[in-house]
């Protein structure tokens, strides 16, 4: 039962993950999302809202490696929980 709950908690976490991170992405890469977020910042916006944008992605690619990692235990079996 308790295995169950994790796999269904990090499959709703990785899914979070990845909808964040498509939304960075959007924010980074496609133009009236980037004109929202500049006119927000209004301080040396388009580096500002690039440069936050990657590194949040790639932070969140990290969580996504574990995630799938923790997935791949639990489906395996490797992870037990006493």
């Amino acid at each position: 039962m308790t295995i169950t709950i994790i796999k269904i908690v990090l499959i709703i976490l990785l899914i979070r993950v990845l909808l964040l991170s498509l939304g960075h992405l959007l924010t980074a890469f496609w133009d009236k999302a980037n004109k929202i977020a500049i006119d927000e910042i209004l301080k040396d916006p388009s580096k500002y809202v690039r440069d936050e944008h990657i590194g949040i992605f790639f932070t969140n690619m990290i969580w996504v490696y574990v995630f799938i990692q923790l997935l791949i235990c639990v489906f395996k079996g490797n992870l037990t929980i006493n």
